[in-house]
C-alpha cells in the first residue's frame, strides 16, 4: 500500500544502500552515489561491499575492497561505508541483508536498495527476490539509452512511484527509475589497464590508487 503524502508528514528514517564489488571502487561509483543523494535529497548513501561475491569469479578478497572503499570515502560528507556483507561468512545474499536492516531500523523506516538497469533486469536470479520488496523499496538508476522499459516490472511485486517526495515516505514495496549521468569507466576495465601496467589517469581515487601499489592488487602479485 502506497502511503500518502500530508503537509505535516514526518519524515521516515531512512537507509538507503548502493552495494556492489568495488573490485575497485572508482571515481564513476563515488559519482554515482553523490548524485544519487543529490537528485533524491538523502543525507547519506550507505555503500556496501559484497562479501563472498557468489555471483562472480576472481572478486578481491573482501578485505582490500572494504579498506579501498573506506580510504575512497574519507572526505565525503554524504556517503558512508558499510561493511556487514564483509563480516558475514559464506554467501551474501541480498534479502538476509535488508532483513537485518529492517529489523535494525523497525517496520516504518524507508529503506531503499540502488540497482542498475542491467542488475533490474536479472533480478529474478536473485535469492527469494520477491521478498525484497516486502523488505525495502528499489531504486533503478538508468544509464543514457539503456532504461528499464515497465513492461519489464509488470512481474515485480511492487507499486512503481515517479513523484520522489511520495517514494520518500513509503517503507517498503515501491520502486523508483531514476536518470543519472553515465559512468564513464568500468571496475573490469580498470582492472585490466592495472593488470597491463597502464594509466588509469584519474579514474582511481589517489589513496585508493596508493593502496593498490601497496599491496601489488590487479598485477598478478595478489
Amino acid at each position: 500500500m502506497v502511503t500518502s503524502v500530508t503537509d505535516d508528514a514526518k519524515p521516515l528514517n531512512t537507509y538507503v544502500v548502493m552495494g556492489g564489488t568495488f573490485d575497485p571502487v572508482h571515481a564513476g561509483h563515488i559519482k554515482s552515489a553523490r548524485q544519487l543523494a543529490e537528485v533524491m535529497d538523502y543525507s547519506c548513501i550507505h555503500m556496501m561491499p559484497c562479501g563472498d561475491a557468489y555471483h562472480k569469479q576472481g572478486v578481491t578478497n573482501a578485505e582490500h575492497r572494504l579498506a579501498m572503499l573506506s580510504l575512497a570515502l574519507e572526505q565525503e560528507a554524504r556517503l558512508a561505508v558499510d561493511a556487514r556483507e564483509t563480516l558475514r561468512d559464506g554467501a551474501t545474499f541480498t534479502v538476509e541483508t535488508l532483513k537485518q536492516l529492517r529489523q535494525e531500523l523497525g517496520s516504518n523506516a524507508h529503506i531503499c536498495w540502488v540497482i542498475g538497469t542491467d542488475t533490474a533486469r536479472s533480478i529474478r536470479t536473485w535469492h527469494h527476490w520477491q521478498k525484497v520488496f516486502e523488505l525495502a523499496n528499489v531504486i533503478v538508476i538508468d544509464r543514457g539509452a539503456d532504461v528499464l522499459d515497465i513492461s519489464e516490472t509488470q512481474d515485480w511485486p511492487a507499486t512503481a512511484i515517479k513523484d520522489k517526495t511520495i517514494f520518500k515516505q513509503q517503507a517498503k514495496g515501491c520502486f523508483i527509475q531514476l536518470a543519472l549521468e553515465p559512468v564513464e569507466v568500468s571496475s573490469t576495465e580498470i582492472r585490466d589497464a592495472l593488470y597491463k601496467q597502464e594509466s588509469v589517469g584519474d579514474h582511481v581515487p589517489q589513496p585508493v590508487m596508493n593502496y593498490i601499489e601497496q599491496h601489488g592488487l590487479y598485477r598478478g602479485k595478489n
